[in-house]
């Protein structure tokens, strides 16, 4: 099942400027319409890879997940393929930030309870992903 999705616009980039602070990425910038998502219990999202986005003249490379809960399961698991092993799974905890390239398979794994995330995209440059 699929989170609720509720719009978040940056409009004075306070968000994405303390985003790319705690990165410590020269040169990274933050997109300024960012999504809220609200799971039920049991909420999950299946295998999949994120789309790139275009602001400011520049095209996203990665997305953000900043977990604003803790939650029972609904671990962000990063796979190796669509089908493939599990390389990691990240656990929600309030506070935590993730970072990953968009072209990385992921799977929201179902909750245990209610999870909520901000979502967005983020322009890092390559040196900032050597």
């Amino acid at each position: 099942e699929r989170a609720a999705r509720h719009y978040y616009a940056d409009a004075d980039g306070a968000v994405g400027a303390a985003l790319v602070r705690a990165l410590g990425a020269d040169g990274a910038a933050a997109a300024p319409l960012m999504r809220f998502l609200d799971y039920d219990a049991c909420g999950a999202l299946p295998p999949h890879v994120d789309l790139a986005r275009t602001f400011s003249g520049r095209r996203s490379t990665h997305t953000f997940l900043l977990y604003l809960n803790d939650c029972a399961g609904g671990e962000t698991a990063l796979l190796e393929t669509l089908r493939g092993a599990c390389l990691a799974a990240v656990a929600p905890r309030r506070g935590r930030l993730l970072v990953f390239p968009h072209d990385r398979p992921h799977e929201g794994r179902p909750t245990g309870g209610k999870k909520l995330l901000l979502r967005g995209e983020l322009y890092l440059p390559p040196s900032a992903c050597a």
